[in-house]
């Protein structure tokens, strides 16, 4: 009697002398040509039956599909979002100091308190404030120093 490692070493043999190539030189995870419908379901028959080798194979064929699109959950609530999107705009303006601003959102409403140099740096910050996606309002309390 074969052992469950023996027989998964000799589905894999197999699967490399079909495919021309030896056991070693087994390509996989996204990198592998994609497998036939037959071979798929067969060994989705397989695993039915108990099949561990080919519940590997099936699990490859799931991994290695087309993943564009799909990121990381992130359970983040809007203001959060919001206030991110925000600091990160501010700190990339080349035109603004935005060291001494102070950014907080409720409900899509963003509230700026703390100092700039110039009026024009407080309207540059609310100009950015109400580009970002999802702000209704910006309360401006912006001081010139």
């Amino acid at each position: 009697m074969r052992s469950d490692r023996e027989l998964e070493r000799g589905d894999l043999e197999a699967d490399a002398a079909r495919r021309g190539r030896r056991g070693n030189e087994l390509e996989v995870g996204r990198f592998a040509e994609r497998r036939s419908w037959l071979d798929r379901t067969t060994d989705e028959v397989a695993s039915w039956f108990g099949n561990t080798a080919a519940m590997r194979r099936r699990q490859w064929d799931e991994a290695s599909g087309d993943h564009t699109g799909k990121g990381p959950v992130r359970d983040v609530d809007a203001d959060t979002r919001i206030i991110d999107e925000l600091n990160q705009r501010l700190t990339v303006d080349s035109e603004l100091d935005a060291s001494g601003i102070q950014a907080t959102a409720h409900d899509g409403v963003v509230t700026l308190d703390g100092s700039v140099a110039t009026l024009a740096g407080a309207q540059r910050a609310e100009g950015l404030a109400m580009a970002v996606s999802g702000v209704k309002q910006v309360v401006n309390n912006l001081v010139v120093a």
